[in-house]
């Protein structure tokens, strides 16, 4: 018999000893129609797609500059503005989500079509700079970060019990989906790789990736919908998941969360800050790599064989690795492994400057290709430890102001960057690639110490504060607004 919410009646709510709610009783497929996995498949195609923004820019960057003398520095302050409204815009898509003004489904599909045909179709037809900005950096970073916000908070709220592999393959999705892309931009470059595509191949190029991208990312959210408020999967105990090891191994290394928080609440905690600060700092780190892994192998003229294998192996690696990430942290939990990965990046992303410097072309595509497995991690553990911490019934809003640290992040690997290795915001300089690969590796360095000895979870204390401080806010607030008008 169905409910009036569209879910199937039979359900009952546990209440654990925080006050922590749990729907149990309802399987996946009376909710859905299908199993839970068809979900993760289908947001998994999503982050494959809208990933292409990303992790293509650094290969099509030089093209456009060339093609339209836009200059070095504007183009990649391109890249930072993109990641900004990638970022910003999920805080708003959670928040509409979580209010039932914009259901996953219509936000992936609204957000495919804005990223692709329409951000991308302007940016092919863009002759200044400043509509490419309009195309690329602001619709382009609307519309996927909408398709991000819902596909990587869907997997926590199907699987709040086996979370962590899953967001590392729906997460990797976002970077490995660009390779097939890379690989043809290479196979259109020069075999210099100067100038690697003409004006009229950088605009058909681009204008068929948007048509992929719209009808891909309409295909997969027409199989993306929310569990209920508070579900959870009946076959797991939600008292007692410890007790049968093999199906709590993640709960045993990654405990669920004390209590479903809702945004005011997550911000009274004091790890929250911290997740967003190392978050930025591991961005900047991350995707100095994707932004100039490529660049800075085409200026040591290592060859378009050596600079496509190295990027596009980067891109590979960065998603097939995630889901690794996910499997490791449900034995030593999220926190371990981000701090393995932040630390191994920082070694691989300084070797790489040096097979540059040494003209070592296969080097410099190992050691990019292995910077890239290790430079994906923070994306989906951060994913995974903010559902850990803070719940999955608000994880859209909360994970997504979390995110938006991202556009801090961005800017340090694209605009930042670029200042300090040419010592200008704004125009053509020489490179000096020294200073940026050293920049990028002591931002993951920092990020490594902060996550291992700031971000633990809540505490019970810390929980209770936080309710505490943010129902005497809300009281403030509510009461403000009916004082008596002064006489």
């Amino acid at each position: 018999m169905a409910a009036s919410d569209g879910t199937v009646s039979g359900y009952r709510e546990v209440v654990g000893s925080t006050g922590r709610v749990f729907r149990v009783g309802e399987r996946p497929v009376d909710i859905l129609g299908f199993p839970r996995a068809i979900v993760i498949l289908a947001a998994w195609l999503a982050m494959c797609l809208a990933g292409l923004l990303e992790y293509t820019w650094g290969a099509l960057s030089g093209s456009l500059s060339s093609a339209h003398h836009w200059g070095t520095a504007p183009t990649f302050w391109l890249f930072s503005f993109f990641v900004i409204f990638e970022s910003f815009v999920q805080i708003g898509t959670g928040y509409l989500r979580n209010r039932g003004v914009l259901p996953v489904r219509w936000a992936t599909m609204l957000g495919g079509l804005v990223c692709g045909i329409v951000a991308y179709g302007i940016t092919a037809e863009s002759t200044t700079i400043w509509t490419a900005y309009l195309g690329y950096a602001v619709l382009g970073g609307i519309g996927s970060g909408m398709v991000y916000s819902s596909a990587i908070n869907i997997v926590a709220k199907w699987y709040p019990e086996r979370k962590g592999w899953r967001t590392g393959f729906v997460n990797g999705g976002w970077a490995y989906g660009s390779v097939p892309f890379i690989i043809a931009i290479g196979a259109l470059s020069t075999s210099s790789g100067a100038i690697p595509l003409s004006v009229a191949q950088v605009k058909n190029f681009i204008i068929v990736q948007g048509i992929i991208m719209t009808v891909g990312i309409a295909l997969a959210g027409a199989f993306m919908k929310d569990p209920p408020k508070n579900w959870w999967p009946a076959s797991v105990d939600p008292l007692n998941w410890a007790k049968n090891r093999r199906t709590a191994r993640d709960l045993i290394s990654n405990p669920p969360a004390l209590h479903h928080y809702n945004l005011r609440e997550t911000w009274y905690t004091p790890q929250a800050k911290w997740l967003g600060i190392q978050f930025a700092l591991y961005v900047g780190c991350s995707l100095f790599g994707v932004a100039y892994y490529f660049p800075f192998a085409e200026a040591m003229h290592l060859g378009t064989v050596a600079a496509v294998a190295g990027v596009a192996g980067f891109s590979l690696t960065d998603g097939i690795f995630r889901p690794f990430y996910g499997l490791l942290s449900e034995y030593i939990g999220r926190r371990k492994t981000m701090t393995v990965a932040y630390s191994g990046n920082v070694v691989f992303q300084l070797a790489t400057l040096a097979a540059g410097f040494a003209h070592q072309p296969v080097l410099f595509a190992v050691f990019a290709v292995i910077s890239g497995g290790l430079s994906g991690a923070n994306f989906p553990m951060t994913a995974a430890i903010v559902s850990d911490y803070y719940g999955e019934n608000n994880n859209a809003i909360n994970y997504g102001s979390i995110y938006a640290f991202k556009a801090l992040g961005g800017s340090f690997a694209g605009g930042l960057a670029a200042l300090i290795m040419t010592g200008t915001l704004y125009g053509t300089a020489t490179f000096h690639w020294e200073r940026g690969f050293l920049f990028g590796a002591a931002l993951g360095a920092l990020a490594a110490v902060v996550v291992y000895f700031l971000c633990r979870q809540p505490t019970l204390e810390q929980m209770h504060s936080a309710v505490e401080r943010a129902e005497a806010a809300t009281h403030h607030h509510g009461t403000a607004g009916h004082r008596p008008a002064a006489i």
